[in-house]
């Protein structure tokens, strides 16, 4: 299974996902099967890290679609009666994500290269990242006169790091269910049936490590925000 067949698998997901959470909310088995996304997409992330040749455009790809699709949540707000909260979707968790793979991509290469200073640098700078990034998604709120949200949470933010830790497939698969049994034990008091993330281990063992055809990549760019809006938009139409 390549890498296009798993962005298809974590995008029909999210897209049962997201029908379930705004369209439907009684028919839960939308939000059981929604659960494989994020950690695929997670997964996926670490291997983009791995492979990107261009690494501030991969991150600022994936921040400025955040940017974007946030704009899709403040005006369905608008719409339905008001921004009440401040949520920030996945892509932001995903470019958090991306941030700490970076820096850990940067520590492992500093630790075979024997690079002491290069090493302590990326440690404190790993710490104090961690450190900044579980404030904001964790604590920040509380400081702020207005109640605001990161998706998912530090659990989230885990997942791809946790991904990127090891190259052998075997041990970057145990390292990954480690993050995923964390990231259940921070979420499942808000959803009780976020154990069913476990069942994206599946496809992603299936994966054979190979990307597929590039051209399509721009897709799956462009379907995070396309079908949100497409969903709110049949939401708008029937209320």
């Amino acid at each position: 299974m390549t890498g296009n067949k798993l962005k298809i698998i974590a995008c029909i997901t999210m897209l049962l996902d997201h029908v379930g959470y705004i369209l439907f909310p009684k028919i839960l088995v939308l939000r059981y099967i929604g659960r494989l996304a994020l950690p695929l997409f997670s997964y996926l992330i670490a291997e983009g890290c791995y492979y990107t040749k261009n690494r501030l455009k991969y991150l600022l790809t994936i921040f400025i679609l955040g940017i974007v699709c946030q704009a899709t949540f403040f005006i369905e707000g608008a719409i339905n009666g008001g921004i009440k909260e401040y949520y920030f979707n996945i892509l932001f968790t995903l470019t958090f994500s991306i941030i700490l793979c970076y820096i850990l991509l940067d520590l492992k290469n500093a630790i075979l290269q024997k690079n002491k200073v290069k090493c302590t640098k990326n440690v404190i700078l790993l710490l104090l990242a961690f450190a900044i990034i579980l404030f904001i998604t964790e604590f920040l709120h509380k400081f702020v006169p207005v109640y605001f949200y990161v998706d998912y949470g530090i659990g989230g933010v885990i997942l791809a790091p946790f991904a990127i830790l090891f190259k052998n497939k075997w041990l970057k698969l145990i390292s990954f269910i480690i993050a995923l049994t964390i990231f259940n034990l921070l979420t499942y008091k808000i959803l009780s049936y976020t154990w069913f993330s476990y069942f994206s281990i599946i496809p992603i063992i299936l994966y054979n490590g190979k990307r597929g055809k590039r051209g399509i990549k721009y897709l799956f760019y462009a379907f995070y925000p396309l079908h949100l809006a497409v969903i709110y938009l049949i939401q708008f139409l029937i209320v």
